[in-house]
């Protein structure tokens, strides 16, 4: 198949802010003169661009974002910040030197190089050609020097010759998609702050938990995507966020933290406030717990049911990655001199999973399919659903990537590797005030078992687990997470209680310890998070995975001094 594209290189340009006063955001742009400045533009670029003895722009793209956000935290049933920022524009422009072969493409990443520029927020025909025409000459300049250097890196790069032949970017047929952004988006101050309110004053019947608070996030993105190929895209991102946060003190003085995040696509999509009501209550609840939890004695190694928000972090942490069900290409290490170049030092160091094409990756009653064309699952709101990629692909609706164990396929872009020769549109929008977030990511990974057991049923087989090995007790981990709030259990294999222990340290858990697990729950539960901090996923995973020979380690607690503003009672 000949190969007539290649890969687009992004420019963040910084944005002056337009401040609105407007508690509902709607597609408000003059999207015809925004399109038409980047086209004229554009052309304008592609034809007059070019420097002595170097190459001319051969592909272009411009990708403009107008993000509007609300953000409101609040304590015991006060305000304690409310910030809107109704409008704000930034806008990237990607452009190649080179050819469909070898382009001036380094690091295969979707994300470009960052470099603070003037966008105007107003839709001035002038002023936005203004906008391109400076961020153009610039990323053709960056082009030219990395095309340059890359030429040279690949002489010594440590890459197979089959590596180095792949084209930098598959064909893409012309797609002119105009896909409508939401009429409205909730950002009212009002709502935002009624609720922050309401949920952080519930934190007043629990005078155990300290430095308490509820934040109420809102924030939505319309991307505007033009390239010389003739794609032409409008598509939305964003979500609402509410977190409960807090500290206890136990009688010995040791501080402990936790936090806790709902997510959804808006405002009006969020759990009820009853509910939102009750999972404060329940946070808090749970919170006052660790005051009376012992303290982990002794090392332990042995099996782990890990149920709730732990298997889903264990099982996304090792499956959304480029170690993963994610496709990477080994990148190019290049200099420049006029923008500053990505740090792929670490991803030349990825132990890419696509050799493991057609072979066993995890347990065999575990499969996965991504989906990109769905808005809930059981009534909760999915995060995932998206139209358009960040490359102009409509993605693949359902893409099955791991079957009865096997891996068969990965997520891709346009960038081809030695095992991917086709995108499946996973080059997916993130959400970020004054920047454009790109990373290759799934929208909503449905990972479910085959003759599975109930959550009860994996709680005996962790107990009979732990007797064959001679232990007195086994744990089971609720939620892990970086710090001190994290959940685990210690059970006792006489009566099967449960007691929640402290200051311990879980050792990472590979995918290659879930190859073969003791059990995994046929019950489904749904997590929302926003991968590398931007890019809104759902995952839909068993709650709760049984695996063997897992270590944990005490681990010492902070002891916060006696303080007249904290009671040591």
């Amino acid at each position: 198949m000949k190969h007539i594209y290649i890969i687009m290189r992004f420019f963040l340009v910084a944005s002056i802010a337009q401040i609105i006063s407007l508690a509902t955001v709607s597609a408000q742009t003059d999207q015809t003169t925004l399109f038409r400045a980047m086209k004229d533009e554009m052309n304008r670029s592609k034809n007059e661009l070019i420097l002595p003895n170097s190459p001319a722009p051969y592909f272009i793209s411009y990708t403009v974002a107008e993000t509007s956000y609300i953000t409101v935290s609040g304590s015991l049933g006060t305000i304690l910040s409310s910030k809107e920022s109704p409008s704000e524009r930034v806008h990237s422009v990607n452009l190649l030197v080179g050819d469909n072969k070898l382009s001036s493409d380094y690091a295969y990443t979707g994300n470009g190089i960052l470099s603070a520029s003037l966008s105007s927020s107003e839709d001035n025909y002038d002023q936005l050609r203004r906008n391109f025409w400076q961020t153009s000459d610039l990323a053709y300049k960056f082009a030219v020097e990395v095309y340059n250097s890359k030429i040279n890196s690949l002489k010594s790069a440590n890459l197979t010759p089959e590596e180095k032949a792949l084209p930098d970017m598959l064909p893409l047929a012309r797609v002119e998609q105009m896909s409508n952004a939401p009429a409205k988006f909730n950002l009212s101050k009002k709502s935002y702050e009624e609720l922050t309110r309401k949920l952080s004053a519930e934190f007043s019947k629990y005078p155990q938990v300290f430095n308490s608070r509820v934040e109420a996030d809102g924030i939505i993105t319309n991307y505007y995507y033009l390239t010389t190929e003739g794609t032409k895209v409008v598509e939305p991102a964003g979500y609402v966020a509410v977190t409960f946060s807090g500290r206890v003190r136990n009688a010995k003085g040791q501080v402990i933290s936790d936090r806790h995040t709902i997510y959804s696509r808006t405002f009006e999509t969020l759990p009820s406030e009853k509910e939102l009501i009750a999972s404060v209550n329940e946070f808090a609840s749970r919170m006052k717990g660790l005051t009376e939890a012992s303290e982990m004695e002794e090392y332990y190694l042995g099996p782990v049911l890990f149920e709730n928000e732990a298997a889903a972090t264990i099982l996304s942490n090792n499956l959304v990655s480029p170690a993963g069900i994610i496709s990477i290409r080994k990148p190019v290490q290049v200099m420049a001199s006029v923008g500053r170049v990505e740090n792929v030092a670490a991803r030349r160091d990825v132990k890419a999973l696509e050799d493991r094409i057609n072979k066993k990756v995890i347990d065999s009653r575990i499969s996965v399919i991504n989906r990109t064309d769905l808005d809930n699952f059981n009534g909760n709101p999915l995060l995932g659903i998206y139209t358009m990629d960040a490359q102009g692909v409509a993605p693949v609706k359902e893409v099955s990537l791991i079957e009865n164990g096997i891996l068969k396929n990965l997520l891709s872009t346009r960038t081809p590797t030695r095992k991917t020769n086709g995108s499946t549109g996973s080059l997916r929008y993130g959400v970020r005030p004054r920047a454009i977030p790109i990373e290759t990511a799934p929208g909503t990974l449905f990972i479910s078992a085959n003759q599975g057991s109930t959550p009860a049923d994996l709680k005996k087989e962790l107990i009979k687990a732990a007797i064959e090995e001679g232990l007195d007790y086994a744990y089971i981990v609720r939620k892990i997470a970086d710090q001190t709030d994290q959940y685990i259990y210690r059970v006792s294999v006489k009566d099967g209680s449960e007691s929640l222990v402290i200051g311990t340290e879980i050792t990472p858990v590979p995918l290659n310890k879930l190859k073969r697990v003791l059990g995994v729950s046929r019950e489904q539960m749904v997590s929302g998070y926003l991968y590398q901090g931007a890019v809104p996923t759902s995952v839909v995973y068993p709650n709760g995975i049984l695996i063997e020979d897992i270590e944990i380690n005490k681990k010492p607690i902070n002891v916060l001094k006696n303080s007249p503003l904290i009671s040591n009672k």
